[in-house]
């Protein structure tokens, strides 16, 4: 027995008998929510609110924004919530805290904000999965990639660095680089402790026949397990990169860099990741942030990405047969090409997308596939602002779409669940 499939038969069997609500309590509590109607009011899970102030360090900060939330619910029926909180401000290169909320009755109600980290980072999307440990500890993950050429930006002093972060920036083979950080609780949230993915990025690689430098990868599509296949118990996740071929320059910031999609991927219950294949077709460099689900019983991988030009009719879509490691050619979806990012989740026959159906990062939708991405009908769950969001199963028949309001968050985050009955209806 291979040791991924050990830890997927793991993970099945303590969702299947010790969580402290079962099924049918879990399906009794979302059908409350959702109502006749099949979709609950919008619940208010983070609003922002510039007067409350958070000693930080020693100095004090207001949340400017409320960014990129990443949603599970763990074995005891609670939802957590986890996103950006970025610091006195709400652009890409604040200061950011990874902030935690948690609901436990079914999204009527959200804690108030605490913080999974204690410094603040440049860090970027955030990506939570619950798993199970080969020793039976039950775990929440976080994971994250922090940008180096901003934290030294930031701090100046790389002696500061190491003191503050425990990071030797000086071991980085080029500017532009990031480094994949993981925070995990083992007690669902109450503390988290912090470790390091070296050797996915600041590496070379073999693409096209070519040498290929990885600086960055956005770990933005949001951990996706598949369960079934070849592949069984293979955890993905999709995302942006940045990097060039060789000979490439030393660029100073890693967004100078060439931008595509990929996927990185753990076969060890998220013990260590690997980087995955990279878009070697037309598209390549046309199109970047990225979400990755199984399909068709797990024997491909739906890669679907957001483009950057104006004029591109749907978001353009790749299948892959090998788990992620080599992409078949694009094609366009029906799915609006809007400039945002949009998160798959899968389950059962469907795929979801959620996404804000125009430009103006409003008219929230969830568009739903039953051919494994081919086709698409869009939902719509909110009228107004709806930036980054995600879409994730809960329980039974029942999803929750988490989502930013404001380009980057500047309002805060709502929530809706709704039922698939809502989803498909016709």
């Amino acid at each position: 027995m291979s040791r991924r499939y050990l830890y997927f038969i793991l993970y099945v069997l303590f969702l299947s008998s010790c969580s402290g609500l079962d099924q049918s309590d879990l399906n009794k509590v979302f059908a409350e929510r959702v109502g006749d109607d099949g979709l609950s009011p919008a619940m208010n899970v983070y609003k922002v609110n510039k007067d409350t102030l958070y000693n930080i360090g020693g100095e004090e900060y207001f949340i400017g924004a409320g960014f990129q939330p990443s949603v599970l619910i763990d074995p005891e029926g609670t939802i957590h919530v986890f996103f950006q909180a970025r610091l006195g401000g709400s652009g890409d290169k604040a200061p950011k805290l990874i902030a935690h909320v948690v609901s436990t009755d079914g999204g009527k109600s959200f804690s108030g904000v605490e913080f999974v980290n204690k410094i603040p980072l440049q860090t970027y999307a955030i990506s939570s999965f619950f798993h199970v440990l080969s020793s039976g500890t039950k775990r929440i993950s976080l994971l994250t990639s922090l940008s180096i050429d901003e934290t030294v930006e930031r701090l100046k002093d790389t002696a500061l660095i190491s003191k503050l972060l425990g990071i030797d920036v000086t071991r980085f083979s080029r500017k532009g680089a990031a480094l994949i950080l993981e925070f995990y609780s083992d007690d669902f949230g109450t503390t988290w402790k912090r470790r390091e993915h070296y050797g996915i990025t600041d590496r070379v690689y073999r693409r096209n026949d070519k040498d290929y430098y990885l600086a960055f990868i956005n770990l933005i599509g949001q951990v996706r397990r598949i369960d079934s296949g070849s592949y069984n118990g293979r955890l993905i996740i999709g995302g942006p990169l940045r990097g060039s071929y060789l000979p490439c320059e030393d660029y100073p910031h890693f967004r100078d860099y060439q931008s595509s999609s990929s996927v990185i991927y753990s076969d060890d219950n998220g013990e260590s990741w690997k980087f995955g294949g990279v878009i070697s077709d037309s598209t390549a460099f046309v199109h970047n942030e990225a979400s990755a689900v199984p399909v068709d019983f797990g024997s491909k991988v739906l890669l679907v990405r957001r483009s950057n030009k104006r004029g591109v009719k749907g978001k353009t879509m790749h299948y892959s047969k090998d788990g992620g490691e080599t992409w078949g050619d694009g094609f366009l979806s029906s799915i609006p090409a809007t400039q945002c990012l949009q998160v798959l989740e899968s389950t059962n026959d469907l795929v979801l997308c959620s996404m804000p159906a125009n430009r103006n990062r409003s008219e929230g939708s969830i568009f739903v596939s039953d051919d494994n991405g081919i086709s698409w009908t869009p939902r719509l769950i909110e009228e107004g602002a709806f930036s980054y969001s995600t879409v994730n199963h809960l329980s039974g028949d029942y999803y929750i779409c988490c989502y930013s309001q404001g380009h980057h968050g500047q309002i805060g985050i709502k929530a809706r669940i709704f039922s698939k009955d809502w989803l498909v209806e016709k």
